[in-house]
C-alpha cells in the first residue's frame, strides 16, 4: 500500500519531514498510522500544514493516547483545552532542554507545537535524540547507568522564573506546593524500537537518587553535555 505522504529525512540522527501532506486525509486512520510511523523512526517531524485546524491538530495528538490539559499555562478553552497556548510576549518562553513534564508520574510520550507567529529573527526550536545519546556512550558508562534513577522536579525551572521575574512570588509558591516530583530511570526502553535512551534534563532533572551530591552533579553535568554534542537538531518551523 502506497504512503499518504513523502517523507524525507532531515538528519543522520534525529528528523525528517512530512511532505504533501492532504490535511483532507489526517482522520484517517492510515493517515495517522504513517504518522506515528514516521515519528517511530525519525523522532521528530515536521508537518508542512500551516492550515492545520485545532479539530485536526487534536486528532493527530489523540491518536497517540489521551491528549493533556498542561496545569500552568492557559488553553483555547472549551472543546480545545488539550491545546496550550504560549505567547513569548507574557513572558511565556522555553529556551531550556527538557522533556515535557518528566515530573509527572506519566510524562507526555508525544508533544505536538504549531507555530502562529515567528519573530523575524530567531526563533529555533531544537531537539535532542536521546538514543542516539545513548548509544554514543561507552560500554562501561552505560553499565554504571543501569539501574539508576533520578528525581525530577517542577521546583527548579520554576525558581529560574522568578529570578527573571517571569512570574510572582505568590505563583511560584502556589506551584511548589503543588509538589510536583517524580522518580524515573535515567535510561528507558522505547515500547515500539527497544531502543535504550537518556531520560534525563537539565531543566527537570534535579539530582540522581542514592548517588552523593557531588557524584551525582558531575554524571549529570557530563550527560548533559555529552547529548548535546552527539545528536542536535534544530530547525525554524515557518
Amino acid at each position: 500500500m502506497s504512503s499518504p505522504f513523502t517523507v524525507r529525512p532531515l538528519g543522520p540522527a534525529i528528523g525528517a519531514e512530512v511532505l504533501d501532506l492532504d490535511l483532507a486525509n489526517v482522520f484517517l486512520p492510515e493517515t495517522l498510522q504513517a504518522i506515528e510511523a514516521a515519528l517511530v523512526k525519525h523522532e521528530a517531524l515536521v508537518l508542512h500544514v500551516p492550515a492545520l485546524t485545532p479539530e485536526q491538530h487534536l486528532a493527530i495528538a489523540k491518536h497517540f493516547g489521551e491528549a493533556e490539559v498542561h496545569m500552568f499555562y492557559p488553553n483555547l478553552g472549551p472543546g480545545f483545552e488539550q491545546i496550550t497556548l504560549i505567547d513569548s510576549k507574557l513572558g511565556d518562553r522555553a529556551d531550556m532542554w527538557h522533556h515535557d513534564e518528566s515530573f509527572l508520574p506519566s510524562a507526555p510520550i508525544v508533544t505536538m507545537t504549531q507555530a502562529k507567529i515567528l519573530p523575524p529573527c530567531g526563533g529555533d526550536t531544537c531537539w535532542i535524540s536521546m538514543t542516539t545519546a545513548y548509544d554514543a556512550l561507552s560500554d562501561r558508562m552505560k553499565q554504571y547507568l543501569d539501574g539508576l534513577e533520578a528525581w525530577h522536579d517542577m521546583n527548579g525551572p520554576m525558581t529560574t522564573a522568578l529570578r527573571q521575574n517571569v512570574v510572582t512570588h505568590e505563583r511560584c509558591l502556589e506551584v511548589i506546593k503543588m509538589n510536583k516530583r517524580q522518580l524515573h530511570p535515567v535510561v528507558t526502553t522505547h515500547p515500539v524500537t527497544g531502543r535504550k535512551a537518556l531520560y534525563i534534563s537539565p531543566t527537570y532533572t534535579t539530582h540522581i537518587d542514592g548517588l552523593a551530591p557531588a557524584e551525582s552533579d558531575a554524571i549529570l553535568a557530563y550527560l548533559h553535555a555529552h547529548c548535546q554534542h552527539v545528536a542536535l537538531f534544530a530547525l525554524r518551523i515557518d
